[in-house]
């Protein structure tokens, strides 16, 4: 069972956020670039590449790839069939997909590329290895993996403030009670070095260099905040965040900070490699 805990309040909020996530930080972050240029260009010289798109959300990355890739076929895996968006380019098919459980014998060894983004608020520190080896079995010898992830620490803001402050408090407190892994996304390489992956290559992406950056990486703070303070009111367990009026005073300080000029900066972590050929 996963720790995810970012499921939380209305309907459509968390698919807004996926969405939003992607299209307005990630993507400009990584200088929309879904893919690293050596995966790309293999995909490329396939007839029909096939992607595995794991813990796919709404699909959002899933149809991002297919635009640019339109003779690939993607296929996206999550537990939540609920968040899945209703229109869908036709080589893209959306399912339910548990990473911790062993996928479909028809589907392994099938895939060119597995892509795997935010799993951070899903895993605990013992998850990883084992995830990752799950997602192995979905790759031909020598297909890619392709892995995008941050840590519950990767936000930093300056200068230190007390709203920002209680939020750091609590989400370290609360983190570690979950058993996460509170180095990612510093570990992601070691964990896929450890699942049997080879020809590794990571990548960071700092928000901090680009002040054209600087709303949108405050929106999604504000967002993934909002969202953490509700997974800790449903857990019950966070004696200083019991209602949801709770979680929303908290981020409106953050947001009251944030206009007050306090600078927000975050980390994204790509690494990427292969199936060993021989195993």
């Amino acid at each position: 069972m996963g720790i995810y805990y970012l499921n939380n309040g209305e309907k459509g909020w968390e698919e807004d956020r996926l969405d939003w996530n992607h299209h307005k930080m990630v993507m400009p972050l990584v200088g929309n670039t879904l893919l690293p240029r050596e995966i790309e260009k293999e995909l490329e010289s396939k007839s029909s590449p096939i992607i595995a798109d794991v813990c796919t959300g709404t699909g959002v990355w899933a149809v991002s790839v297919a635009k640019q890739l339109p003779n690939a076929k993607i296929r996206g895996f999550d537990i939540d069939v609920t968040k899945f968006a209703k229109k869908l380019p036709p080589n893209v098919q959306l399912q339910y997909g548990d990473v911790f459980e062993p996928f479909p014998s028809e589907l392994l060894g099938k895939f060119d590329l597995v892509h795997a983004r935010f799993l951070v608020s899903l895993l605990r520190k013992e998850d990883w290895v084992p995830v990752a080896r799950n997602f192995m079995t979905l790759l031909r010898p020598g297909g890619w993996i392709l892995w995008e992830d941050s840590g519950p620490f990767e936000f930093r803001v300056l200068p230190i403030t007390p709203g920002w402050t209680r939020y750091a408090t609590l989400n370290w407190n609360f983190c570690n009670a979950q058993g996460m892994d509170l180095k990612m996304p510093a570990t992601l390489t070691t964990h896929l070095e450890d699942a049997g992956f080879v020809d590794l290559s990571e990548k960071d992406y700092h928000t901090s260099p680009y002040e054209k950056l600087d709303i949108g990486t405050k929106e999604s703070m504000l967002r993934l905040a909002y969202q953490t303070f509700l997974g800790m009111v449903a857990s019950g367990k966070v004696e200083e965040m019991r209602t949801k009026a709770q979680a929303e005073k908290a981020v409106n300080q953050i947001r009251e900070e944030f206009e007050q000029g306090t600078l927000c900066f975050w980390t994204l972590n790509r690494v990427w490699g292969r199936k060993p050929v021989q195993s």
